[in-house]
């Protein structure tokens, strides 16, 4: 891990950053797995650990709850390490799940049951409940729905709940790896697709955010480090 969680995405670019498509960013994964030993755990933990530091910066003991969204995959499990984080430095927190959280598995149950069990709440809500929830809120809310891996269009109830979020203007939405709708690629967003103020991104930007538009989707975009090791990150062109 690096001293900073996060790197701006300027400042990336000054230092001459690569860009990753999606498939390019799942090979990085793989190399660290397979080549250098790591866990995917430890990838996860790693990245959420270092979204929650930054998220810290933020965010006092009196700030209202952040609340996280969370998906079936590994957006969602990363969401549940920046929720254990979040809990341990004594932020408030709340986890909506918008699967039943009997259906993760890997590394995104590991989370959550890791988080559950430093005392973070869980809720597995409907389509009418996280609306309802959502446009109440007060604070930040933290997408942790689809990621890069989902094909087409959100889908009830993660439409809902990212149409909900973006209709809230008294929050501050912040996205993980890339918003939820947006195609990485192609910089494409689907209807809906979360409307971020800041995203955090894993290892380097994606190639679709460099479009004229990103940003409507994006927000600033700082880059995380998610731990790899410095001779797959010299491999990669990716700069420390």
């Amino acid at each position: 891990m690096t001293s900073s969680p996060s790197i701006p995405l300027p400042i990336a670019m000054a230092q001459d950053w690569p860009f990753f498509s999606v498939a390019r960013s799942r090979e990085v994964d793989q190399l660290a797995i397979e080549r250098f030993g790591m866990a995917g755990i430890e990838l996860m933990r790693n990245a959420g650990t270092a979204c929650a530091e930054r998220l810290l910066s933020e965010l006092s003991e009196s700030s209202p709850a952040t609340m996280i969204l969370a998906g079936a995959g590994n957006n969602g499990g990363d969401g549940y390490v920046i929720a254990e984080v979040l809990t341990e430095a004594n932020r408030p927190v709340v986890v909506y799940s918008l699967v039943p959280t009997a259906k993760l598995s890997g590394d995104a149950e590991i989370s959550h049951d890791a988080a559950v069990a430093a005392g973070v709440s869980v809720e597995h809500v409907g389509e009418d409940e996280i609306v309802a929830r959502i446009s109440r809120h007060r604070g930040m809310i933290v997408d942790g729905l689809l990621g890069t891996g989902a094909q087409g269009p959100p889908r009830s109830p993660f439409a809902e709940a990212i149409a909900a979020a973006n209709q809230n203007s008294e929050v501050r939405r912040v996205a993980i790896d890339v918003p939820s709708g947006f195609n990485g690629d192609t910089g494409e967003p689907a209807d809906p697709t979360f409307q971020a103020d800041l995203t955090l991104t894993f290892v380097a930007p994606k190639t679709g955010m460099m479009g004229a538009d990103a940003s409507l989707s994006t927000g600033e975009i700082e880059i995380v480090d998610i731990g790899l090791p410095l001779d797959l990150k010299r491999q990669l062109g990716i700069p420390g």
